[in-house]
């Protein structure tokens, strides 16, 4: 048998608060999207002594304020903060960015549709004189395009990114500010954007080319309130026309890299990223523990190659070859399901495309902070 290595088991942001210290409750509330956690914490934080999570708390605000809630000056003054305390973090590249859209209007997303989805989360769009698809992309912290694509949506360029990362590379462009983007009837404006040369956004592995001329964000779709797939990954739908939760909804957190679910199986529950731009699901070591005996002693070596932004890398990492685990009360059966190294954010699995085709209905609704699926 071979096992993952041990790691740094994350915090469960879905367990009941009781029994935990104050500060560690109010941590995991203000994750978990409560507005008035957000405040608690901030005025904690300005407390003294202040919290022993106060790098932690202080990020999460930077990165919080930024993407989710769109409070820029808040944002600056949060990731200066964060910055104080550990300059080598991360979050002097969110502060480069957020100073650039300080005085920008904010995103604001206005309708509702439903509109086909293709191979790749791939969904039509019009911005300016674009009329092409996006890529409807969970896993992205902020949206991406090929300048060629930039010029036709009339972007307005604001000044040189800093340092972004990608699942795969750290880069570097220029942020700009979408007017607006159309899908069907809906419409989101003032969509901050990292804007790339066009050959930095083809993706090949030496037999293959991908084109990623436009990235839609987590955060430029979330402003519509409920955001689903439907029909095995065939129909996105958009405010209204997305569907109320179905029973049995989990609560979904805000995460470092975007949106996390609570992911289940016989050996317990752990949060995983919910990527759509991945076009496969994937767990990392600390997602080991959620199999059961039998699957874990099933476990082998193997080497697979990821594609993102910035370049395609090959990795070594272990392989089980089924893993039957649940979502949201629903049957999640996986076969030959790779294990990554465990990433720093702490997260057991990243959930991709192939799991928005597994099921009739994904819905996420980012106003009451639920996840559901229908089978």
């Amino acid at each position: 048998m071979l096992t993952a290595p041990a790691s740094a088991q994350a915090p469960d942001f879905f367990s009941p608060r009781a029994g935990l210290d104050a500060d560690t409750a109010l941590y995991l509330d203000a994750w978990s999207g409560d507005a008035n956690a957000v405040e608690r914490l901030r005025a904690r934080l300005n407390r003294t002594p202040a919290p022993a999570t106060a790098y932690d708390d202080w990020s999460f605000l930077c990165s919080f304020e930024y993407h989710a809630a769109a409070q820029y000056a808040k944002a600056v003054a949060d990731c200066e903060k964060a910055i104080a305390l550990n300059p080598k973090g991360g979050d002097a590249n969110t502060l480069a960015i957020v100073k650039l859209v300080e005085h920008q209007p904010v995103p604001r997303a206005y309708g509702s549709a439903r509109v086909p989805v293709t191979s790749g989360v791939h969904v039509p769009v019009k911005a300016g004189g674009y009329d092409g698809t996006a890529i409807a992309d969970t896993g992205a912290q902020i949206s991406v395009m090929m300048q060629s694509v930039a010029q036709s949506a009339h972007v307005k360029i604001l000044g040189a990114s800093g340092d972004v990362g990608s699942t795969t590379a750290t880069i570097t462009g220029r942020i700009g500010l979408i007017p607006e983007v159309k899908l069907g009837d809906a419409v989101v404006k003032n969509i901050p954007v990292l804007v790339l040369p066009d050959a930095q956004l083809i993706v090949t592995d030496g037999k293959t080319s991908v084109s990623l001329a436009f990235i839609l964000s987590l955060y430029a779709l979330a402003d519509f309130g409920r955001v689903a797939w439907l029909d095995h990954d065939k129909w996105r739908a958009l405010g209204s026309a997305a569907p109320a939760s179905f029973p049995n909804p989990v609560p979904m957190i805000w995460y470092p890299d975007g949106i996390a679910v609570p992911l289940e199986g016989p050996g317990g529950r752990r949060a995983a990223q919910f990527d759509s731009g991945a076009d496969a699901s994937y767990l990392y070591e600390n997602g080991v523990p959620l199999l059961s005996d039998a699957e874990r002693a099933s476990i082998v070596k193997a080497k697979r190659k990821i594609g993102g932004v910035g370049a395609v890398v090959e990795q070594e990492i272990l392989r089980v070859p089924e893993a039957n685990l649940s979502l949201a009360s629903q049957p999640l059966v996986f076969k030959n399901l790779d294990i990554a190294k465990q990433p720093h954010t702490g997260e057991a699995a990243r959930l991709g495309e192939d799991v928005l085709q597994t099921y009739s209905a994904v819905v996420f609704d980012f106003g009451a902070m639920t996840f559901s699926v229908s089978p």
